[in-house]
């Protein structure tokens, strides 16, 4: 019998695959007089194509599935696939601009035809992915997170747990998406390290000849400002204990409050707080009880609350801001800064 000089992967892989397939060999069928042993695949997200991640994870699975198939166990691995809904919406939006299609021009229903075809691409890619692997699962009971049975189990259990009291509605700081216009979960951010600005502007010190500076990488912000923080411990401000401040431009006082968050050594020293635009002075707000003014619309531009520059974009607004800031005379300096910023 004559060997081939190379092995041939793609033909071998390819024809033992198969002949599993054809017999069934990844099959489960429950038997009660055997241990069962399952696995839920975690489901890779209808974005593309897999990686090296996924490669692992799931290898790591086979082994143990496979495993438990030569003990003599029914040894069931359920593969899927996750809709990921924030992150395959912004490659579908991707996809359209690229068409001359803006979101915003479809109904719900075309969007989500749009959505489905992608699902259907790139979701057939990821299983054959799979498959190309030697992924022992059971393909006949392959799931996708927004079929009616993963969906329906959903929206039960998310019933049943607000019914008994665990999930409620509440106020919370959470990151946005002004072109999406939906919330992001913490790991959807991603940070990149910005070349930037820091801006120190001047408060006037209530009912006294003096003011003071703080610095900023967000002028824009200031209008929704409502206090200033300085450290307890830093002796450069301990005369301001209890004062208040004039936010500038719409000369709103607020409070000079004290905590041990401040960082002595950036910028002033001292800390403009904006409940309503920053995780940090968000928690701040809710240490000190301060009011929370947000004055930003879901698409970035700035609303009433602001008082100025009503319906521009913030990016826009802090190039004005800074310009009027300067000839109002609340500007000190500027200096370059490098720090990082969060995308979507």
């Amino acid at each position: 019998m004559k060997h081939a000089r190379h092995y041939d992967y793609r033909t071998i892989e390819r024809k033992w695959y198969t002949y599993w397939l054809e017999h069934g060999f990844f099959h489960a069928t429950p038997n009660p007089d055997r241990e069962p042993y399952t696995v839920i695949m975690p489901p890779p997200n209808v974005t593309g194509s897999l990686h090296m991640g996924h490669v692992l994870n799931n290898t790591l699975q086979d082994v143990l599935v496979r495993k438990a198939r030569m003990e003599g166990k029914v040894a069931c691995w359920v593969p899927g696939l996750d809709h990921a809904s924030i992150a395959t919406e912004a490659k579908v939006v991707a996809m359209l601009q690229k068409q001359g299609i803006a979101k915003s021009d479809l109904t719900r229903e075309e969007f989500l035809q749009h959505a489905w075809a992608w699902k259907d691409k790139y979701g057939s890619i990821i299983l054959e992915q799979l498959k190309k692997l030697g992924a022992s699962c059971d393909w006949e009971r392959t799931c996708f997170t927004l079929d009616n049975g993963p969906a329906k189990a959903v929206q039960t259990i998310f019933i049943r747990l607000y019914e008994q009291g665990y999930i409620y509605r509440g106020t919370r700081m959470i990151h946005w998406d002004p072109a999406g216009k939906t919330a992001l979960a913490d790991d959807e951010v991603i940070y990149k390290e910005v070349q930037t600005k820091l801006y120190y502007i001047r408060y006037a010190v209530v009912g006294r000849d003096e003011h003071v500076t703080i610095a900023t990488t967000r002028p824009e912000t200031i209008l929704g400002d409502t206090a200033v923080c300085i450290h307890p411990q830093d002796s450069r401000y301990q005369h301001l204990q209890g004062q208040q401040v004039l936010v500038p431009l719409v000369n709103r006082p607020v409070p000079v409050i004290e905590d041990t968050y401040v960082d002595p050594a950036f910028g002033t020293g001292c800390l403009k707080v904006t409940p309503a635009h920053d995780m940090n002075d968000h928690a701040l707000g809710q240490k000190h009880y301060l009011a929370t003014i947000d004055i930003f619309n879901e698409d970035g531009t700035l609303n009433e609350a602001a008082e100025y520059y009503v319906g521009e974009d913030r990016f826009v607004v802090r190039q004005k801001i800074v310009q009027q800031l300067d000839a109002e005379g609340y500007l000190v300096k500027t200096e370059a800064h490098t720090h990082n910023v969060g995308f979507s």
